[in-house]
């Protein structure tokens, strides 16, 4: 069925409809991953209070203000880091397990001619450096070095959606 408006057979999006489309595609990401964006956009996650007392980030309403500010040029960049954006996300149980070669991420680098083990060998680096310097104040907790872990690997992800 053919829509009986002509206007949908314009090359380009409508800003609106553009902006539309952003706002649906972040509100589809889940939380975790409203969350990662904020950090690699370094948006600050404004705390607000609850009707019931607690505190909580609208991460929705956060950022439909920033993507309505945003140009066309950064709305397209946006889309593509939310679709690039859940391979950040290190489970704990296999930090260590590097990210597939099908991956969004990984074929992104690999089109913009990112060495993303380069910049895994830096985030590692970086990380072993911090870790030695801090080392006898986290012994003990095994929480804390599985955080590390993850943090090591959102730091590595989030260097190459940089890079990108």
């Amino acid at each position: 069925m053919k829509p009986k408006s002509e206007s949908w057979r314009q090359a380009a999006l409508a800003r609106a409809d553009f902006e539309m489309v952003a706002l649906d595609y972040f509100r589809r990401l889940g939380h975790d991953n409203h969350h990662r964006l904020f950090q690699v956009y370094g948006w600050e996650e404004k705390k607000t209070k609850t009707s019931w007392g607690a505190n909580t980030v609208n991460h929705e309403k956060l950022a439909e203000a920033r993507i309505h500010a945003m140009t066309a040029a950064d709305l397209n960049r946006f889309l593509v880091t939310c679709a690039l954006v859940p391979d950040v996300y290190c489970p704990g149980y296999s930090s260590a397990e590097a990210l597939s070669k099908e991956a969004n991420l990984m074929r992104t680098a690999l089109r913009y001619k990112v060495d993303a083990s380069r910049i895994t060998a830096g985030v590692t680096s970086e990380l072993s450096a911090k870790g030695k310097s801090g080392k006898s104040r986290e012994r003990g907790s095994s929480a804390k070095a599985g955080d590390k872990r993850r943090s090591s690997k959102s730091r590595e992800t989030a260097s190459c959606l940089a890079s990108i």
